[in-house]
């Protein structure tokens, strides 16, 4: 693909929190910058301490800190939704709001990265008149998103701002279905870790898991991750709500029987001839389900194989990276394109034209 963006007159920042361990929405905003500087525009991630780098999966990203970059008119500002808070009024998280006015009170435009929309009135309560909060400042122009579920959520609360799904995808070097599966169940206790708990108990109790190790993946590398996914014959998913839900599908890429909740935002790909959904908190339900899959596969296991790597064929193709990129690039496109009118219309009005 061609530079979409040669010469562009704007800089696009990402901030991104200063995360050490693994949060899979940091990643994203790494492979988004990638994207762009692969292809003519200039990005880069925008860390608040100097000289810090996520350093739990490999990159060779773009890295600039808060306090070496000063933000001009055709700047654009990619703000995540975890920071959407700190444009309210928070007495406890003062000094937290001053960085984040700051930056915000620049003459940069911004771009609100929401990768979970269930998060967004997080801090609101049912007193409050007028939630409106971010997403009505004028300085923000657009919003992404990562799921066309939350597309439709975000659109449905504001509907004068235009709104980019992006389509994430998954690593082909390092999520794929290669060599025998062990009598392994992975999962991450993150999210819902009491549902794990009870899931796993009813199966010990029933004797379900005698033959089965099980595996709960957290502080692990994304390398790491995509090992145990690789050797893992079932992936047990607990996320709820979820922007997309990454997990269960990087473990369908690896030809794991995903078993679990889709989280809302993986409902596009958590269909049942793929994997089995779970209604979210109906634990008993999901332990029969589990054991269901468990004695298909002692009696059936082609049953299993066949369906796990049918999974594993559709998630691949679905989450791409040449797809992602294509997202990444066509929305920065019609974003700075956006900017540029306003821009114009803006010096145009002020010369009175």
């Amino acid at each position: 693909m061609k530079n979409l963006q040669e010469g562009a007159p704007c800089r696009i920042w990402y901030w991104c929190p200063d995360y050490s361990s693994p949060v899979g929405g940091v990643r994203i905003l790494y492979r988004h910058v990638d994207i762009l500087n692969d292809h003519g525009f200039s990005a880069s991630i925008l860390h608040r301490h100097r000289g810090f780098r996520c350093s739990w999966f490999e990159n060779n990203t773009r890295i600039s800190w808060l306090s070496k970059v000063e933000f001009g008119e055709h700047d654009v500002i990619v703000i995540p939704e975890t920071y959407a808070s700190l444009y309210e009024e928070s007495s406890t998280r003062s000094k937290a709001r001053k960085k984040f006015l700051k930056v915000f009170n620049t003459p940069a435009r911004k771009i609100i990265f929401n990768q979970n929309t269930y998060n967004t009135f997080g801090t609101y309560s049912l007193g409050d008149p007028d939630p409106g909060g971010i997403y009505l400042d004028s300085g923000v122009v657009a919003a992404m998103v990562v799921s066309e579920d939350n597309r439709q959520y975000l659109q449905y609360a504001y509907d004068k701002i235009p709104i980019y799904r992006i389509h994430n995808s998954i690593n082909p070097d390092l999520f794929f279905s290669g060599g025998r599966k062990k009598t392994q169940i992975a999962f991450m206790p993150r999210k819902n870790s009491d549902h794990a708990l009870q899931v796993v108990a009813l199966l010990r109790v029933r004797g379900v898991l005698d033959d089965f190790d099980v595996v709960p993946i957290e502080n692990r590398t994304e390398r790491e991750t995509a090992s145990i996914l690789r050797e893992s014959l079932i992936f047990l998913s607990f996320g709820y709500p979820e922007g997309i839900s990454l997990p269960p599908a990087e473990a369908m890429a690896c030809g794991s029987i995903v078993i679990g909740y889709h989280g809302m935002g993986g409902r596009e790909y958590f269909r049942p001839e793929y994997c089995y959904p779970v209604e979210m908190g109906d634990i008993l339900s999901f332990a029969k389900t589990v054991e269901d899959v468990v004695e298909i596969y002692k009696k059936e296991p082609r049953v299993i194989e066949e369906k796990r790597l049918k999974a594993s064929a559709f998630i691949r193709e679905e989450y791409s990276q040449d797809r992602e990129k294509s997202d990444v690039l066509n929305a920065w496109s019609e974003i700075i394109r956006r900017c540029e009118r306003k821009h114009s219309l803006h010096e145009s009005h002020e010369k009175g034209f």
